[in-house]
């Protein structure tokens, strides 16, 4: 298994998340929720080993610390992260840095103008509309081939709604629940259908 045969960088990868993640104090720091990295890489090797994306951008929607970008990375992936808090994207980059990671970092968030029409009425996440995290970059949603997300419990439908409006057909949705289980979803021609790959 995978998980226990993690590579050098990988640890490595990890072990800096992890410090930078322990010297984060107050409420910016009460709010960096990691993904499981080995559960990510898990799955990220699964993903390549079956051929599922149809191209190498990848895209994580709230990037924190920059542990799943570093990942994907390591897998082969032209990472892209974006990410609200200011504090965690200069961090994010010093960590992309030090391990020699070729990884962007955007701060904002990935909703664009008209998202807010998606929006749960009690949602908790962060929200502004205004692009700015697109506009420090060249891509837009429709140049990522895999996303990835850590929704808040309840607002998985939210970030599906979003998925669904801007990404082109065939593009891989990961998504972290917890509980080591990440669901990988595909875009259909169907604007308003996703196909369940498998849970990784």
């Amino acid at each position: 298994m995978s998980e226990f045969k993690l590579s050098p960088e990988l640890l490595k990868l990890i072990d800096a998340v992890n410090n930078r993640s322990a010297e984060l104090t107050g409420d910016d720091g009460d709010k960096c929720i990691g993904s499981q990295l080995p559960t990510v890489n898990r799955a990220f090797e699964e993903i390549q080993r079956r051929g599922l994306p149809a191209g190498n951008q990848f895209c994580d929607w709230g990037s924190g610390l920059g542990g799943v970008c570093g990942v994907a990375a390591l897998n082969g992936f032209k990472s892209l992260g974006i990410e609200f808090h200011h504090q965690f994207v200069v961090a994010a980059r010093e960590i992309a840095e030090a391990q020699n990671l070729p990884i962007t970092y955007c701060e904002g968030t990935f909703f664009v103008p008209g998202d807010e029409t998606l929006s749960d009425k009690h949602s908790r996440m962060i929200m502004t509309y205004d692009k700015l995290a697109w506009e420090q970059t060249e891509l837009s949603h429709q140049d990522i081939d895999v996303v990835f997300s850590y929704p808040w419990p309840g607002e998985e439908g939210f970030t599906d709604r979003v998925f669904l409006r801007h990404a082109k057909p065939g593009t891989l949705l990961v998504t972290f629940h917890g509980c080591d289980q990440l669901l990988v979803q595909r875009k259909t021609e169907d604007q308003n259908h996703l196909e369940v790959i498998d849970w990784m």
